[in-house]
């Protein structure tokens, strides 16, 4: 695991209730972790990426709030690397057969994924947030709890959609962008843009 606060520590039960075990935590120090005890610190990122790429596979830990920034770094520094990422999906999760799910996808409890629907790499379907049919999620997206993205709607890379908000069927949302909590988006959204309110109205990032 790599990170060891509360978004590592969901995955770890999510990972225990499919019927594995984490063999050890990546994090600067072992001060602070939330992980349950018995999960070893190995070290920090130096000593990860040194490890056997065809020894170890890796889960993203590190969480974003606001920003995905500091959480695709790091997947992408460790693909560099030669690294491969566990796919990680509750079984108190809902995902259609016909959907797709591409490498270190995280699908967290209550989510469900719909007919068709795509989720690209290193991208986050957390709590209780709904992925409706044909809809397209970026790589390295986050889409927070109890967000909807309705049927067809496309979700650009590196974007965060906030708890409570709700995209509408067929809206395109460029990558990089902020979309507040509860916000409502009924139009597309430039990339690089925050939208907030209901409707979103959006403005070029900070």
């Amino acid at each position: 695991m790599i990170g060891s606060g509360g978004h590592a520590r969901v995955l770890q039960e999510a990972v225990f209730e499919a019927g594995f075990e984490l063999s050890g935590f990546v994090a600067p120090s072992p001060e602070g972790s939330l992980l349950a005890e018995e999960v070893e610190w190995i070290g920090t990122d130096e000593t990860a990426l040194n490890l056997d790429p065809d020894e170890v596979i890796f889960i993203n830990g590190v969480g974003s709030a606001g920003s995905t920034k500091v959480r695709n770094a790091i997947f992408e520094n460790y693909k560099l690397h030669g690294h491969n990422f566990l796919q990680v999906t509750s079984i108190q999760s809902i995902i259609s057969p016909t959907a797709v799910l591409v490498e270190g996808v995280q699908v967290l409890p209550g989510a469900i994924v719909n007919t068709e629907a795509v989720v690209y790499d290193n991208s986050i379907i957390n709590t209780g947030a709904i992925v409706e049919h044909h809809a397209r999620i970026g790589a390295g997206c986050h889409i927070a709890p109890g967000v909807v993205i309705c049927g067809s709607a496309e979700i650009g890379a590196g974007t965060h959609v906030g708890a409570g908000a709700t995209v509408i069927q067929g809206v395109k949302i460029g990558t990089k962008c902020i979309i507040g909590a509860g916000a409502v988006v009924v139009s597309d959204i430039p990339d690089g843009h925050t939208a907030v309110g209901v409707p979103a109205k959006a403005r070029p990032n900070k």
